[in-house]
């Protein structure tokens, strides 16, 4: 047992060297080839191998690492305010991770490993759809559902960086009222009788 548990914890190691060395390449804007990953990981290039056999298997575990440092690996919102917290962590960790979140948004290994979580994220968004908006008809919340998503997702404060010059910090203030706003018109929505109900009470109202 103690032979199989010092086996883990080396195997934990050297997964770890490599994927410092991926982050360390991207953050010098360096080509990500698996020679390069294993000269700043300072191991030969077939241990690499070893552990991640192909490129999407090193670009996953790059993306899992990457959600273990921002702090909120396996954790999702399911209500308003959780959502507020998770968006605050996640943004400004994106920042101190920016070359790696940019890889992972541009390669297509990453594209991989963010829709291998995606019916976790599914069900997390409809859930605070459910959760701040009951009474919303089912295709409104599917459809406010997938706005929240993408108001959490790297993308959104890529494109808040990008376009607006945003930090972390301010990207994720945006996407809270973006949230707070469509939260408080869904309700709003879902709070109104529907039209025709509404005019057959109004006749009624001027009936003598």
């Amino acid at each position: 047992m103690k032979a199989v548990a010092l086996s883990e914890a080396r195997s934990e190691l050297v997964r770890g060297r490599v994927l410092e060395g991926v982050a360390a390449l991207l953050g010098r804007g360096e080509a990500l080839t698996f020679a390069a990953v294993a000269a700043a990981a300072g191991i030969p290039e077939r241990t690499v191998y070893r552990y991640f056999p192909t490129r999407e298997a090193l670009l996953g575990a790059l993306y899992e690492w990457a959600n273990a440092r921002v702090g909120t690996d396996g954790d999702r919102p399911g209500d308003a305010e959780s959502f507020t917290r998770f968006v605050r962590q996640t943004f400004t960790g994106f920042d101190a991770l920016a070359p790696v979140v940019r890889e992972l948004l541009i390669a297509p290994e990453g594209r991989l490993a963010r829709l291998a979580q995606n019916p976790e994220r599914q069900r997390a968004a409809l859930g605070i759809v459910r959760q701040e908006a009951p009474r919303l008809d089912p295709p409104s919340a599917r459809r406010l559902a997938a706005v929240l998503q993408l108001l959490t997702a790297a993308a959104a404060w890529q494109n808040f960086r990008d376009y607006w010059g945003m930090d972390g910090a301010e990207a994720a203030e945006t996407s809270v009222l973006a949230a707070e706003l469509l939260l408080e018109a869904a309700r709003a929505r879902a709070g109104r009788r529907p039209l025709a109900r509404r005019k057959k009470a109004a006749r009624r109202s001027t009936e003598v």
